[in-house]
C-alpha cells in the first residue's frame, strides 16, 4: 500500500514539473511553428526576427518609401511576423537543398568577412540595434546572405528556377499559425 501512495505521488510530481515546463516553453515562445526538411523554427525566433526588422526599420528606414511603411505599421504586425517566418523558410530550403561545397564556400566568405577580433566593437552595436550576440548574427543574418549570394552567383540566370523548384519539393509544416505552405509559398489559411 505504501509504494502505491508512492508511486501515486512520483505521477504526480512528473506531471506537475511537466506541465510547468511546458507552459515556461510555451509562454518563451520556445514551440516550434514550423519544420522545413527536418530543420525547427521556433516562435521564438520568429518572432525575434520580426522584432529585429521593427528595428531597423524604425532606426532608419521611417519614410523610405510608402510600402515599408505601411507594413511596419503596427496594424501590419501578422504581414510582418508571415514575412519573418517565410524568410527563415526560405533560408531553410537554401540551406537544405544547396550542395556541401556551397555550404562550405559560404562559411569561408562569412569566416572571412567577419573578423571575431571585431567582435568586441561589433558587440555593443549588435546588442543595441540586433539583441543578439555575434553568434546568433552571424546564424540568422551573415551564413544565410552568404549562402543565398553563393548559391544565386553558382545557378546565375537559373537561380529562380532552382529557388521555386526547391520551394515545391521542400518538406514544409506550419503548425499554430495563421499560415500554411501550399505551392511553394506561404499563404494565409
Amino acid at each position: 500500500m505504501k509504494s502505491h501512495h508512492i508511486g501515486v505521488l512520483a505521477l504526480t510530481l512528473v506531471f506537475l514539473v511537466g506541465g510547468l515546463l511546458s507552459y515556461t516553453f510555451v509562454q518563451n515562445g520556445y514551440f516550434p511553428v514550423a519544420s522545413i526538411n527536418g530543420n525547427l523554427v521556433s516562435q521564438r525566433t520568429v518572432k525575434e526576427n520580426a522584432d529585429v526588422s521593427r528595428r531597423l526599420y524604425n532606426q532608419g528606414l521611417v519614410g523610405s518609401s510608402k510600402e515599408m511603411d505601411d507594413l511596419f505599421k503596427k496594424s501590419s504586425e501578422k504581414e510582418l511576423i508571415k514575412n519573418s517566418l517565410e524568410g527563415l523558410i526560405i533560408n531553410q530550403i537554401v540551406k537544405s537543398s544547396a550542395t556541401s561545397e556551397q555550404v562550405k564556400k559560404a562559411e569561408k566568405e562569412v569566416a572571412i568577412t567577419f573578423d571575431y577580433k571585431a567582435e568586441a566593437n561589433l558587440s555593443t552595436v549588435l546588442k543595441t540595434v540586433y539583441k543578439w550576440d555575434a553568434d546568433k548574427f552571424k546564424e540568422r543574418i551573415l551564413e544565410p546572405q552568404a549562402l543565398l549570394q553563393v548559391v544565386s552567383q553558382e545557378k546565375g540566370a537559373d537561380f529562380d528556377n532552382w529557388l521555386k523548384s526547391a520551394k515545391l519539393k521542400a518538406n514544409v509544416k506550419v503548425w499554430f499559425s495563421p499560415y500554411k505552405w501550399e505551392k511553394g509559398e506561404l499563404k494565409v489559411k
